[in-house]
């Protein structure tokens, strides 16, 4: 979409607590500031969410400087380890020096109210043991580091699976862990995070991330009656969007009910597509999927089990 479909198709959406903008990478597009702008004005999100590979410094230094609300503003760069695994994973561009320049100098701009975090992506035993190298490296910058397992794939990110469900992989019990990964080890790994994560600046960050966990952890060592099961709000509190308009169900599901730049809002909202869409979400076993599971536990309200 141009900036200025995405301002129509968001402005037909109307107003959003928090709209999340990510990719692939969304500072290969020249006029991602004019992107950003257009969401800002048209659905005045009270956090405007961007994840990136930190691969453009001057690109991503210039954009954080510029926009309007950085209050509003959260950036997240992402890493997959320490520089040898990052780099062997990501290739010379999108190199762990350059990701960290960034995070430099997006921490030189929080005095503008924007904030900046990290996320570590554990994509191997190798990138397992470089977490806590990885979370001083930071703390120095006085920089929050999330991390996620990886998992074997999803529809959303899997070039074979996209427009597909991946009932599959919600139909086994627990989480579909990369294959790489050792489930014991990163049960114990889990274990020692829910309590490394009061050391969280944000006391948000700190709520939602003990939810999660909690959830994980009974998933990777093999619990399957967890306590944590949020009624999942895709296409009711939750909506995702993929480049072109075109509107999927959620992350292991990509079949799309219409696209925003040829049909109104209302009528995709109000569809049979979408009916069949949310009788689908409703059947479904459920997944662990962070950037699922948060907004679930939040517009349901099981996030505050957190404080329990």
């Amino acid at each position: 979409m141009s900036p200025s479909e995405v301002h129509r198709v968001f402005g037909a959406i109307g107003r959003l607590d928090v709209v999340r903008l990510t990719g692939g990478e969304p500072f290969l597009r020249d006029d991602f500031a004019e992107v950003a702008e257009a969401v800002r004005t048209a659905s005045r999100p009270a956090v405007l969410h961007v994840t990136t590979n930190g691969s453009f410094p001057d690109r991503i230094e210039r954009f954080a400087r510029k926009f309007a609300a950085p209050r509003r503003l959260r950036l997240m760069v992402s890493f997959d380890g320490l520089a040898p695994e990052h780099d062997r994973n990501r290739g010379r561009v999108s190199c762990f020096a350059n990701a960290f320049e960034t995070v430099e100098r997006l921490a030189r701009l929080r005095s503008r109210g924007l904030r900046v975090s990290v996320n570590h992506t554990i994509i191997s035993p190798a990138s397992l043991r470089d977490h806590e190298e990885l979370r001083r490296k930071f703390d120095v910058l006085d920089v929050d580091v999330q991390w996620v397992l990886a998992y074997e794939a999803s529809s959303m990110y899997g070039a074979n699976r996209q427009g597909t469900r991946s009932e599959d992989l919600l139909a086994r019990p627990g989480y579909p862990l990369h294959p790489a990964l050792d489930a014991k080890e990163c049960g114990d790994f889990i274990k020692s995070q829910l309590v490394a994560v009061d050391r969280l600046r944000s006391p948000a960050l700190r709520i939602g991330k003990r939810y999660y966990l909690r959830g994980l952890a009974e998933r990777v060592c093999g619990d399957t009656q967890s306590s944590l099961k949020p009624k999942c709000v895709a296409l009711r509190s939750h909506i995702r969007l993929l480049p072109d308009g075109r509107v999927p169900v959620c992350q292991f599901n990509t079949e799309t009910m219409g696209n925003l730049t040829q049909q109104p809002f209302e009528e995709i909202w109000h569809s049979e597509a979408a009916r069949r869409a949310r009788a689908w979400v409703d059947a479904c076993k459920g997944c662990w999927a962070e950037c699922e599971v948060v907004p679930n536990a939040v517009y349901s309200g099981d996030i505050w089990r957190a404080l329990v």
